[in-house]
């Protein structure tokens, strides 16, 4: 589902963030840190800091719906993935170089739009949840024509 090109850029180091909803369709949210997907392109881990995973696992558990949104800040280029989740776990911390790089990445376009990055040196990134999931559907979302529809 997810093409090489989609998914090279989904790891660069984007905004992310984890939407999920309870049994009253409330939505709840988390940041996201980081993104990795899977060799089979269904398949997409996203790490969240453990601190806010609460906010939405008793939904994920619940009703197994996810969404993420990822935008890059510079150019406002952004596209959504919708799936069904299939399982949390603590990150490894075999995983955290990958994370704190693409979290970096993150800041650093942050700083490019006048964003300082003392804005964001509290923000809480480790220990981080890795949460499994599977795609069901990608959307683009960069701000245009073509914002809303289905991505290959």
């Amino acid at each position: 589902m997810i093409a090489p090109e989609l998914a090279a850029f989904l790891e660069e180091g984007l905004g992310m963030h984890v939407g999920t909803r309870n049994a009253a369709l409330e939505p709840n949210g988390v940041r996201g840190l980081a993104i990795r997907v899977d060799h089979d392109g269904d398949h997409l881990t996203v790490f969240v800091p453990a601190i806010a995973a609460g906010r939405v696992l008793p939904d994920l558990k619940s009703n197994q719906q996810i969404t993420v949104s990822f935008g890059r800040p510079i150019d406002e280029r952004a596209c959504q993935v919708k799936g069904v989740f299939v399982e949390a776990r603590d990150a490894r911390e075999d995983e955290r170089e990958t994370v704190m790089a693409q979290w970096i990445g993150y800041k650093r376009s942050l700083e490019q739009i006048g964003i300082p990055r003392a804005s964001t040196r509290d923000w809480v990134t480790w220990p981080a949840v890795a949460l499994k999931f599977r795609a069901t559907a990608v959307f683009e979302q960069t701000p245009g024509p073509a914002a809303g529809t289905p991505l290959p």
